[in-house]
């Protein structure tokens, strides 16, 4: 029984995937639950299970392919393994290799090798007027490569140009093939400016309270595994913010602003290949410990790839914390459909004015881009002195109790 392997739709908005790597070959054996394929869409990268155990009967597209969900990208016959054993199985593979091969192969050459050309490959044959048939594979079976089509580009030229001067050349630009989770990311972005009428507003922070604060409770954090760093803090006084400013909290649509009852906060996570928000679902029910930990398991989850579809989905407001890499202010664009996002700079010791005196006090600035057809510029102002208030007078706020249930006793924020 043969059953079809599809692109999977993970998550209600994601409309397509592109097949990252294949783990599994055509006539190999393979186990139920066994991951098929690497996939990358525009929510999370993630694996293809088998759904049974079977022999991979038939690869229908390559690596690098982008396809629709529901689009059958591979077939397995159904059942417990039979006959030789896998490297017997690679061995009569082998053996059949002759059948495709020039010299064994009783049908015309062009059409061996038009089989074997992936796109990128015609693609650079017809821009560099290459024949083809002219061009020896060193790829699986023979394929021809990109590497093998620039060599002959390169062994070409070498007849009609010195190879210092082709070096040179060479060596002035470089193609540097998109990830998927580049692209998409890329095609996001300008959807949201191209969406929204986006305006960026800048607050200075004075974040000593919180540093104190921190630096009390770090230690008996981490014998919790929770390394607390700035960002849960931020997070829990934008989450007291959006309660009092619901409209931060909301969506543009035709018919009106749609007003979300539940606050998510999506953290921006950078990958090597991109950027992913996995999301932190009814933040506003969480303590400041709750979120501390949350925000390291997302982070972790994220960059080892185990985050699941429903953890990227759902976003109501989104922080993104550039100040981890040094940058001390940025206008982040805004995460469609959410009204606003909120970059937050590296905290830094600086001498500041306070009472007509100089202080060296840990100062920040957040910058609040929001969509101007959703709210005004006061409103955004309102919600991010807001922000600001809790944060500089941390410990001494209205949101402190009298008894901690931090690790260690110590009386804070909640």
């Amino acid at each position: 029984m043969l059953i079809d392997i599809i692109m999977p739709q993970m998550g209600e908005s994601v409309a397509e995937g592109t097949i990252l790597k294949w783990l599994v070959h055509e006539g190999d054996y393979v186990e139920k639950e066994q991951p098929l394929a690497e996939i990358s869409t525009d929510k999370i990268d993630t694996e293809i299970p088998s759904p049974a155990a079977g022999v991979i009967k038939k690869i229908l597209y390559e690596e690098g392919v982008t396809l629709a969900v529901q689009t059958v990208i591979a077939q397995i016959e159904e059942g417990e393994r039979k006959g030789p054993a896998k490297t017997e199985i690679k061995e009569q593979k082998e053996e059949k290799r002759p059948e495709i091969s020039e010299a064994a192969a009783p049908v015309d050459k062009g059409e061996v090798h038009e089989r074997r050309y992936s796109p990128l490959v015609r693609k650079l044959a017809e821009e560099y007027s290459v024949n083809l048939s002219e061009v020896k594979g060193t790829g699986e079976f023979g394929r021809v490569t990109k590497k093998d089509i620039m060599g002959y580009i390169s062994s070409r030229q070498a007849i009609t140009a010195p190879k210092e001067e082709i070096t040179k050349e060479a060596e002035r630009e470089t193609l540097v093939p998109l990830h998927p989770r580049r692209k998409i990311t890329a095609e996001r972005m300008v959807l949201s400016k191209q969406t929204a009428a986006q305006v960026t507003t800048v607050f200075e922070v004075d974040m000593t309270q919180v540093a104190k604060y921190r630096e009390l409770n770090k230690e008996a954090m981490k014998k919790n595994g929770i390394h607390l760093t700035y960002l849960p803090f931020i997070a829990f006084a934008t989450i007291q913010a959006l309660k009092e400013h619901p409209v931060l909290n909301s969506s543009w649509t035709d018919n009106g602003i749609l007003r979300k009852n539940y606050i998510n906060i999506g953290i921006a996570v950078a990958l090597e290949d991109g950027l992913i928000v996995p999301v932190i679902k009814d933040a506003d029910k969480k303590d400041l410990v709750q979120l501390a930990r949350e925000i390291q398991e997302i982070a972790i989850n994220a960059r080892s790839k185990r985050l699941k579809p429903e953890d990227v989905q759902g976003g109501t407001f989104t922080i993104t914390n550039y100040g981890i890499n040094g940058s001390l202010l940025g206008t982040p664009v805004i995460l469609q459909p959410q009204a606003a996002i909120l970059g937050v700079g590296a905290v830094v010791k600086r001498p500041v004015i306070i009472d007509d005196a100089i202080a060296i006090r840990s100062m920040v600035y957040l910058s609040l881009s929001f969509d101007h057809r959703v709210m005004d510029g006061a409103q955004a102002d309102a919600f991010l002195h807001k922000v600001k208030d809790i944060l500089e007078t941390w410990g001494v706020s209205l949101y402190e109790q009298k008894k901690s249930d931090l690790p260690g006793g110590y009386g804070g924020i909640w």
